[in-house]
């Protein structure tokens, strides 16, 4: 079952942590009665789709993997009448992006299937929670894929990509295979310091647009 409550839950980051909440809370801000509320969480956590213990409710893998299939059907259905803007705020992230895209491998592919030659690092956006069920929609669109590979024995996965314009500079959302940030947060790519070239700092209001 997919509804309403779900996305009450997703919104409020219940697929990242136990979100402390109650039937009352919901019901008030879907504007559905209690006992409604009520049988959706049950029904709910019958199949799997969240946990609760006493007043903590959590997103399940299961679920998440649901509400992401949901929409990435409704994204293939609206691909073509589809534009996508993304209100966000530049967060710091683990590093990491500067590490994976000075590998060749990742340079190469992005290099050859975007247009650039990648910054070696990301720009983290975090977008509003009324803005994650518009994420979820874009993956549902067709975009790049960049092949993951090996090195030694160590792997580095796949990596879906959509250009992009964030604050009228051309790049790409990265959405990597592998990741650590929550649905509302989105990485960016361009060939240039996002950061120096847009002169951005810590929680800076941006806006990225994907056709």
């Amino acid at each position: 079952m997919m509804d309403e409550v779900i996305l009450f839950l997703l919104k409020r980051g219940a697929h990242r942590e136990p979100l402390e909440t109650t039937t009352i809370e919901i019901a008030d801000a879907l504007r559905i009665s209690q006992q409604t509320a009520s049988r959706r969480l049950i029904l709910l956590e019958k199949e799997g789709m969240v946990r609760r213990v006493g007043r903590l409710i959590s997103i399940t893998e299961r679920g998440l993997k649901e509400v992401e299939s949901l929409y990435a059907a409704l994204g293939a259905a609206l691909e073509k009448k589809m534009r996508f803007r993304f209100h966000g705020r530049v967060t710091s992230g683990t590093r990491d992006g500067r590490y994976y895209l000075s590998l060749k491998k990742y340079k190469e592919q992005i290099k050859e299937k975007m247009g650039f030659a990648p910054y070696p690092g990301t720009l983290n956006i975090r977008v509003p929670p009324d803005e994650i069920n518009l994420r979820l929609l874009l993956r549902g669109k067709k975009g790049e894929l960049i092949e993951g590979f090996g090195i030694g024995e160590r792997t580095f996965g796949r990596i879906i990509c959509y250009r992009c314009r964030l604050n009228g500079i051309d790049g790409a959302l990265v959405f990597p295979e592998r990741s650590h940030h929550g649905l509302d947060v989105m990485e960016v790519v361009a060939p240039v310091n996002l950061r120096k070239k847009l002169s951005l700092k810590e929680g800076d209001a941006v806006v990225c647009d994907v056709d």
